[in-house]
């Protein structure tokens, strides 16, 4: 007979954590381990959060780096019934990665690949391992690690082995528990041990052990037999059910042997922790194509589905409009945008595998007749190409947080996202779920795996309201009556955590819940292992991150935040979905690529931001100290603006801080220098002889490291003999007042005007050789050149960009008033653009001048900033258009290579598209985009003293050994002043200015 009840009923996690001494526990930790034993305000407060709506903050965190580190972590935590949770990329949806007690976070040290057998296919690896640092391990020998999650550049295997992960090609791959060989892991007791396949004799023989791992064998076979019946009437009959414990895998009539290894694969570190896996990995696909199909309606796009199947396609994945218009928003997501054919309510993208490139398009074409003579669909877009293929896979996989980045409190949140059910089910389901969104008054976006039937729904809600709460509770139970009605899985990808265990007993029914908790009290008697996931979960509305009582504080800044909601909102964007965790591909986030730090990482300042200004986990509001600390690293790249899928923008949120942390604390004497290099620039000029002999002076460096913190191995760079202006005035007639309707404005930037006239040149004298007028506009202290046009833009100040890195945001108001208000008058007449040599002076104008100004000013500011272009974009702009008759500019054959280092800037704002278009005119040249994430030197930020280092280690990442490696006859090019610095430091190679490498290879007329 089934148990109807177990008597065991744990008491709260968070009681028994307040109950502990954390400063022994903190002591016992410390003296046993080799790892980092952390209990400050900062770090319990970084790791309070997940992806999931949930905020639970821990009494510390534990980052291992040996096997014999998390052996003492769960003794001493069993000792002080200190609950543990085993952390991977802190990704999690359902809150399952956050807990009271400690946090082990194996994402730093833990993270090796430790053996790999490609002739046998399969992989060992530690648990902190990132997936897709695996599958590039192991790609060269054509293999990979099958399940393929949208979080693969930062989620980690334990973390997928805790999940049961699996992704959009599961309908051919399944889950993670399908390619699980072997774990190795700690059980509650600090017991070390392996679990692989077994014969039943060998089962036997391991349950008659009289320790904690044969009481375990024991339990689950006993389980297994005796809920039999029951396990085949509630378990769903679907692919993708991940929820509970994997009961059903042990059921006696399945196989003749068994792996326990299974049996803690989603368990979400509930039952044991997980130090190694071994994995089975398979062949990479030979051949890939796409087709995308367009529809008018969801509902018809998820009722084209079954039929899919039929034509054996990899994946099917629905993207509904809703989502899909939040890609509008994101500056990277929009670029990818290409594909699609006007305004469509839903798309499917539907890849199929093949083992000949060439027998794809008959199957595309196939599958597109199918449609067609069934009525489906709308636009088909056919991709066979793999850079185009991957463009659309780079959208969807966006797709995670872009549905989660609306501006305001009401956020479209996950809560009821992960439910799956049978694809011949999938329209009315989903019919009958948004039919309760609807009832409850709110909306919301539909993507994931239509092939499988597990889609992520994602309602609008305002939880900082009582009536935002109650609809929260009232979706979460009408969707779990929904789900058990047409027998679907309320956790299909996601997991349990604190979101869906509550519901535990609608999905499984009383008997086997209560076999879930004689299983946990087997495995886990004290409940110190991530409690309150699975079983005996709190209610859904506790531990909220938000909530009715959660305090908004209004907070007086510079900067304009009202779109996001005044710097609250802000820094509140930040779904956690760890985007800025990436360390392979990208920019996001320069510091945390270097340390793998969760402080410095976008989520870790945006959550220490909210954390403080809000006054949680003893922290003091804006000016608090321990900011100081999380957002030292931060490089203001400004990469966050279109690769964190929510759009927050760290760097203005970063140079608000300074601002007002120095208003507090003083403004150090190097900031107020490196703010207004401009005006020491133009102080310096005409003593520039004397300047440059003592700044290259070897003494230089000691003096500038003792009063300014300018570390002694950087040198200043060298004033040139003479400036742009002057340089610019022997062009001659190119800046006539007759031109002034038809021309283009120069915007003289500072590091060309001092620095690097010669760039400046360059670049005027491409535009001459197009028979492009430009105009020059004047810096402050060169108004009165006789070769100046009338009503011409003079007077222009530095735009702004080192006032607002190092914090001076009074006077980069003023800069951009006066700039604003020189430049306005001349846009506004003539409509023409707005260039520069340097990215981030053009870009700062465009970018953050109209968030620095208010009212009138920022209408003009909007303006100005519409009419502003970086000088490849122009130029690029200028020879697309010109037809065979216009004049246009021809390259000789350069060199055979040009690798491109872009902006930060740059490639958020603008991206590096016209660059590249540009340099590949020249004949006979490969150009390569590094796309090696910043170079380190980010302004002033790698002169300083204390950051040295850390700016030598970001470029270290991708770009210094890209460049180290390039022949000598490789062109470097790199738009940033900064940049070319910086290569030129470390690797002794001369980067170039696009200007200067297109004006050497340009041919005369």
């Amino acid at each position: 007979m089934a148990r109807a009840s177990l008597t065991v009923v744990p008491e709260d996690a968070r009681d028994r954590a307040a109950a502990i001494d954390a400063s022994e526990l903190r002591d016992a930790l410390a003296a046993a381990l080799s790892g980092e034993v952390r209990f400050d305000r900062l770090s319990r407060a970084l790791y309070s959060t997940d992806a999931s709506v949930y905020q639970i903050v821990p009494v510390g965190v534990v980052l291992p780096k040996t096997e014999a580190d998390i052996v003492d972590t769960v003794r001493i935590c069993a000792r002080f019934r200190a609950p543990l949770i085993a952390r991977g990329g802190g990704t999690s949806q359902a809150g399952q990665c956050i807990g009271p007690g400690v946090v082990l976070d194996c994402s730093k040290y833990f993270c090796d690949i430790l053996e790999f057998n490609g002739a046998e296919r399969w992989a060992r690896v530690r648990p902190g391992c990132v997936l897709d640092d695996l599958n590039r391990a192991v790609q060269a020998h054509g293999l990979q690690f099958a399940p393929d999650i949208s979080t693969s550049d930062r989620a980690t295997i334990g973390g997928m082995v805790a999940n049961n992960s699996s992704g959009a090609r599961s309908l051919i791959h399944g889950k993670t528990v399908d390619h699980v060989l072997e774990l190795r892991v700690v059980l509650a007791d600090g017991s070390v041990v392996d679990l692989h396949e077994l014969s039943e004799e060998s089962w036997a023989v391991k349950s008659r052990q009289g320790d904690r791992e044969g009481a375990c064998y024991g339990k689950v076979r006993q389980l297994a037999t005796e809920h039999a019946g029951e396990i085949e009437r509630r378990y769903p009959k679907i692919l993708r059910r991940v929820g509970g414990y994997n009961l059903d895998l042990f059921l006696p009539e399945r196989a003749k042997a068994f792996n326990l290894a299974h049996l803690l694969v989603g368990s979400e570190g509930t039952l044991a922790v997980t130090v190694e896996a071994k994995l089975r990995l398979v062949e990479l696909p030979r051949a890939k194509a796409i087709l995308v199909v367009q529809f008018a309606d969801l509902l018809q796009a998820l009722e084209a589905t079954p039929m899919m199947l039929a034509h054996q396609p990899a994946a099917v994945e629905v993207i509904d409009k809703y989502v899909l218009d939040s890609t509008r928003i994101n500056a990277e997501a929009a670029r990818l945008r290409d594909f699609l054919h006007g305004d469509p309510a839903a798309i499917l993208i539907v890849e199929l595998y093949g083992e000949r490139e060439q027998d794809l398009p008959a199957r595309l074409a196939s599958l597109e007749a199918d449609l067609r003579q069934r009525g489906f669909g709308d636009h088909f877009h056919r991709a066979t190409a793999s850079a185009e293929q991957a463009r659309i896979w780079k959208l969807r996989k966006m797709a995670l947080g872009l549905s989660m980045a609306e501006k305001g409190d009401a956020k479209a949140i996950s809560f009821v996202e992960d439910t799956a059910v049978a694809p011949e089910h999938l329209r009315d389901y989903i019919a009958e779920f948004l039919e309760i969104i609807a009832r409850h008054g709110t909306t919301a976006g539909v993507y994931a795996h239509a092939s499988v039937g597990c889609l992520h729904v994602r309602p609008v809600i305002n939880l900082k309201t009582e009536a935002g709460v109650k609809q929260f509770e009232s979706i979460a139970e009408q969707v779990a009556d929904l789900v058990v009605k047409y027998g679907g899985a309320l956790s299909g990808e996601h997991g349990d955590g604190l979101v869906r265990s509550p519901f535990q007993e609608k999905m499984f029914g009383p008997v086997l819940t209560n076999a879930f908790r004689e299983l946990k009290e087997t495995f886990d008697p004290h409940h110190i292992l991530n409690p309150g996931k699975i079983v005996d979960a709190p209610p859904l509305t506790s531990n909220l991150r938000y909530g009715p009582a959660y305090v908004t504080p209004e907070v007086a800044t510079t900067f304009d935040f009202s779109a996001d909601g005044g710097l609250l909102g802000a820094a509140e964007l930040c779904a956690g979905v760890g985007a800025c965790r990436k360390t392979r591909d990208g920019t996001m986030c320069p510091s945390y690529q270097a340390t793998h730090e969760e402080q410095h990482s976008t989520r870790g300042r945006a959550n220490a931001l909210r954390l403080a200004i809000t006054g949680q986990v003893g922290m003091s509001g804006m000016t608090d100290p321990a900011l100081f600390e999380v957002l030292d690293l931060c490089l203001e790249c400004k990469a966050c603006k279109s690769e964190c899928p929510t759009n927050v923008d760290m760097a203005r949120l970063k140079a608000e801080f300074l601002h007002q942390y120095y208003r507090e604390h003083g403004l150090p004497w190097r900031n107020w220098f490196f703010g207004n290099v401009a005006r020491w620039n133009r102080w310096a000029f005409p003593f520039r002889s004397l300047v440059n002999r003592l700044t290259q002076a070897r003494i230089a460096g000691w003096v500038n490291e003792k009063a300014l913190g300018i570390d002694r191995r950087r040198s200043l760079p060298a004033l040139a003999e003479i400036d742009f202006v002057s340089r610019a005035r022997q062009l001659g007639g190119s800046a006539s007042a007759s031109s002034e309707r038809a021309g283009v404005l120069i915007f003289p930037d500072t590091f060309t005007q001092y620095y690097e006239p010669a760039l400046g040149v360059a670049a005027l004298a491409l535009l001459q050789k197009l028979g492009q007028p430009f105009l020059l506009g004047l810096p402050e202290g060169r108004e009165s050149k006789p070769f100046q046009p009338e009503h011409l833009p003079a007077g222009l100040r530095c735009c702004g960009r080192p006032l607002i890195s190092n914090g001076l945001l009074s006077q980069a108001v003023e800069h951009a008033r006066h700039n604003v208000e020189c430049l306005y008058p001349w846009v506004a007449r003539t409509s023409n653009s707005i260039i520069a040599c340097e990215p981030s002076c053009i870009l700062t104008i465009k970018d953050d001048y109209p968030a620095l100004l208010r009212g009138e000013l920022r209408r003009k500011a909007e303006t100005v900033a519409a009419a502003c272009q970086t000088f490849e974009q122009f130029l690029e702009g200028c020879l697309a258009k010109r037809t065979d008759g216009a004049r246009a500019l021809r390259f000789r054959p350069g060199p055979k290579t040009i690798l491109v280092q872009g902006h930060c800037h740059q490639r958020s704002l603008t991206g590096m598209e016209a660059t590249l278009r540009l340099l590949r005119r020249i004949p006979n040249t490969s150009v390569l985009d590094l796309d090696a994430g910043c170079c380190g030197m980010a302004g002033s930020f790698g002169y300083e003293k204390e950051h040295y280092e850390i700016s030598r280690l970001i470029g270290e990442q991708r770009l210094f050994p890209a460049v180290r490696q390039a022949s000598a006859e490789t062109a470097i090019v790199a738009p940033g002043f900064s940049c070319r610095m910086q290569i030129k430091h470390f690797t002794g190679r001369e980067a170039l200015h696009p200007a200067q490498l297109l004006n050497d290879l340009v041919v005369s007329e």
